[in-house]
């Protein structure tokens, strides 16, 4: 099974959001929505994400928390932590993990693909907890296939009996010893 942690993945996707939005900001004191739909050079118009940008344009009311039609700085860490402490859809991890690291696909592959199974309080969005949780029921699971459970009623154990141990004792010396045989 794949290495998978809800922290790196959370941690890939906001990083990847810090990232881009560093991009897109090219020193500037936050952005509005018209330097997202058009960055100032091409390079940034090219370099910084097409999906993250129309992420950005979609969740644009719910980023700019103050309402002062500018993503600044404070406003995205604001939201990054409400998105780590209180988990992200199935359109946020697919939009905001879609340039992250190759060691994340195989991580956000297996999450959206069990997203109803691991979000197991159905309220469309994963935590770190639940993914975490998800993770350590995988395992558990691959432990008893792999392992099936021994049942002790198919199980016998034999004690040497006391008349067995005076018919020995009489051939030996030693009686003071007990046999076990299992």
């Amino acid at each position: 099974m794949a290495n998978f942690a809800g922290n790196s993945l959370f941690t890939s996707a906001i990083s990847g959001l810090n990232a881009n939005y560093i991009l897109l900001l090219n020193g500037a004191d936050g952005l509005t929505l018209d330097s997202i739909l058009n960055p100032d050079s091409d390079t940034i118009r090219y370099t910084v994400n097409q999906t993250f940008r129309s992420y950005l344009m979609t969740n644009f009311n719910n980023i700019d928390m103050d309402g002062d039609g500018k993503i600044t700085t404070d406003d995205l860490s604001n939201y990054a932590s409400r998105l780590k402490s209180q988990g992200m859809t199935y359109n946020e991890l697919a939009q905001l993990s879609a340039n992250g690291s190759g060691s994340m696909s195989s991580l956000l592959d297996t999450v959206l693909s069990n997203f109803n199974e691991i979000d197991t309080n159905h309220d469309g969005r994963v935590t770190q907890g639940e993914i975490n949780a998800f993770r350590i029921n995988k395992e558990i699971k691959q432990v008893k296939e792999e392992y099936p459970r021994i049942d002790p009623t198919k199980m016998s154990i034999f004690y040497e009996t006391d008349a067995a141990q005076k018919t020995s004792s009489s051939d030996s010396k030693d009686d003071s010893n007990s046999k076990v045989f299992g």
